[in-house]
């Protein structure tokens, strides 16, 4: 642990422990203490000004001071004031936890998209929670993995950044999932739990039926939730694609009018070397080369490959299925911190709302309308150029044969013949052993999670929008790598707000085949340019992850053969060797090759655990504050 917190609560009193580490340029971590109160706070929390004009007509001025320049004060006093169910209406990236003597409770929480992690244990005679897990541990008599959650891992769906339920990699530790409160009575150690948030119960009406004022209240949320990000020295990410390019522009226009600093900062990734993503430069520079508010930053990028991040890794408290991309995005926070930057804006988060694909389809196919699909599909296949198959399979045909084949997770005995070019998203990979395959039973795992994604409401659509953005929970990058430098990542097509209305919207205005992301193209009018707005596709980082895995197979092999694996009796060394040795060949598609990551990712983690288990943090700060008996 760099950065974060602890608590641990016990029937004489509460210890709190705090870790800043001097480098910092913003302090992440806030706490503020009251008489029979505590809040620790980690992160960001936005839309001060509306919870402050609520709360002010009740607040003395010295109070009201307290709450503008400490959020672990302006949270107590939303809790003393409004009550704890208000809490949930808190807005931002943060993980925060409130000690309620005279309640002798803890209370933790997460925001919705899990900005910043959260863990707690429960014992016969304390609880804990903690910004992490190694301090959880050691509270903990033994240390023992837990394979259930290593399966689980295994049998990811897509990309994800943390585990689906409250179960951690090591027993008996859990998550305060994202979402979610979990409150702790200290005298009886008795646990309670509530899910406060279902995207699915979260989504806004537009305020019209209109489709051009519907876009217009759209643009206004999305300038709010920009503004609302806009603290400090601000750098935005700006790759030439639609999403980044309007978060840097509505940021620029916003510090244009006083919300922030001068002058907006930008970091582009370019690529001089790697045929394919060099033609991105163009898209950059079509945004750069008019802008004269901006202070262009531009960070040759041909040799940040993948698989690269295996070599020295940050350190991290779960198996992180996205650890081969690493390289790549811890060098732009570093760009960050080279320029003193204190906020680091994205734009992640847009593709899981405006991204137009015709999953229309697979409702049309299980309300029985055949011929309509058929001609929907023709439709797409005409604006994409490509056979109508290529158009009603993946987004028509594919859900329904997830969801109606079951029998496909119970083909264990063929998955030894597969090959990486027969991987798809329901295969078990011939290198996990089948034991364990049976044992845990991955099969049903993979194909539960696979049909999930277009399962979770009525709408196939839909579903996979909110499929996405519960995938979304949790952001390594930001904590292990951008917090411990006072950086706070910020992406604000992920705000609450530009969500719930977006699914609102998208419900109003099916897909439809044509240009990319309409919806965002109209909502920012002519702030983009032409070639942006007009591009028909995405370009994509193929070269970066056959590169980076040639490049690095020989280490991946190395680091295989001495991971200190071979008790759990879950990978088959050498099929998993030849395997790595095959795909670096290039013979796979990379989305054939999710599970090999995967494994990859597991390994790399496992192999860390020893020299992981033995850092111990400085204690910044140490409290203990008693139970009152009285």
């Amino acid at each position: 642990m760099q950065l974060g917190f602890t608590i641990i609560g016990q029937s004489f009193g509460v210890n709190v422990e705090i870790y800043q580490p001097e480098n910092r340029k913003k302090d992440l971590v806030t706490l503020f203490q009251n008489n029979d109160y505590c809040v620790l706070f980690i992160g960001s929390l936005y839309y001060q000004h509306e919870l402050l004009t609520t709360l002010q007509p009740n607040l003395s001025a010295e109070r009201l001071n307290e709450c503008k320049s400490n959020i672990a004060a302006l949270v107590l006093t939303t809790y003393l004031q409004l009550g704890a169910t208000f809490l949930e209406k808190l807005e931002g990236d943060f993980s925060l936890v409130i000690w309620d003597s005279k309640k002798t409770q803890l209370i933790a929480m997460r925001d919705p998209m899990g900005g910043y992690p959260l863990f707690w244990i429960q014992l016969k005679d304390r609880v804990a929670f903690s910004t992490s897990i190694w301090r959880l541990l050691d509270l903990l008599p033994q240390k023992s993995l837990q394979l259930e959650y290593l399966a689980d891992f295994l049998a990811i769906s897509g990309q994800r950044n943390e585990g689906a339920t409250e179960q951690c990699v090591y027993q008996d530790i859990h998550r305060v999932r994202a979402g979610t409160i979990v409150s702790a009575d200290v005298l009886t150690c008795q646990i309670v739990r509530k899910n406060y948030w279902d995207w699915s119960q979260h989504i806004s009406e537009p305020n019209s039926h209109d489709v051009s004022e519907m876009i217009a209240q759209y643009a206004d949320v999305l300038h709010s939730a920009v503004r609302e990000r806009l603290q400090g020295k601000v750098l935005a990410h700006l790759s030439g694609g639609m999403d980044s390019t309007s978060v840097a522009l509505i940021a620029r226009d916003e510090i244009r009018a006083g919300f922030a600093e001068k002058p907006l900062h930008t970091l582009s990734l370019v690529y001089e070397n790697l045929p394919f993503l060099a033609r991105e430069r163009p898209y950059i520079e079509a945004v750069l080369q008019k802008e004269t508010e901006f202070v262009a930053h531009r960070l040759v990028a041909d040799e940040l490959l993948d698989f690269d991040s295996f070599i020295a890794p940050p350190l991290h408290d779960e198996p992180y299925a996205g650890l081969w991309r690493f390289a790549m995005d811890t060098a732009t926070v570093k760009a960050a911190a080279n320029i003193d930057a204190v906020t680091m804006l994205t734009g992640i988060g847009a593709d899981d709302i405006h991204e137009m694909h015709p999953y229309e389809l697979n409702d049309l196919l299980r309300e029985g309308k055949l011929i309509e699909a058929w001609r929907e599909a023709i439709k797409w296949a005409k604006v994409r150029n490509c056979n109508v198959w290529n158009v009603l399979k993946p987004f028509g045909i594919d859900p329904l044969v997830n969801a109606w084949l079951p029998w496909l997770s119970s083909g264990n005995f063929l998955q030894k013949s597969l090959t990486l070019k027969e991987q798809n998203d329901l295969t078990v990979p011939p290198w996990i052993r089948q034991d364990f395959v049976k044992q845990y039973a991955l099969s049903s795992r993979i194909q539960k999670n696979t049909s999930q994604v277009y399962f979770l409401c009525q709408q196939a659509s839909l579903s996979v929008m909110i499929s996405g953005l519960i995938s979304r929970a949790g952001e390594v990058l930001r904590w292990s790598v951008a917090a411990p430098l006072g950086i706070a990542i910020a992406h604000p097509f992920l705000d609450s707000r530009v969500l719930a209305l977006g699914l609102g919207i998208r419900q109003k205005i099916p897909a439809y085949p044509g240009k990319m992301k309409p919806i965002l193209a109209e909502a920012m009018g002519e702030l983009l340019p032409p070639k942006i707005t007009e591009r028909k596709r995405k370009g994509h980082f193929n070269e970066v992850y056959y590169l980076g895995l040639a490049k690095n197979v020989d280490y991946l092999e190395e680091m295989i053969e001495k991971a200190p694996i071979d008790e759990l009796e879950i990978f088959d060394k050498p099929i998993l060797r030849q395997a790595v040795r095959e795909a670096s060949l290039g013979t796979a598609d990379a989305r054939q090759l999710q599970r090999l990551d995967l494994s990859l990712c597991l390994i790399k983690w496992l192999s860390m655990q020893e020299q992981w288990q033995k850092i111990r943090t400085p204690i910044d700060k140490a409290i203990f504050i008693p139970i009152n008996q009285n």
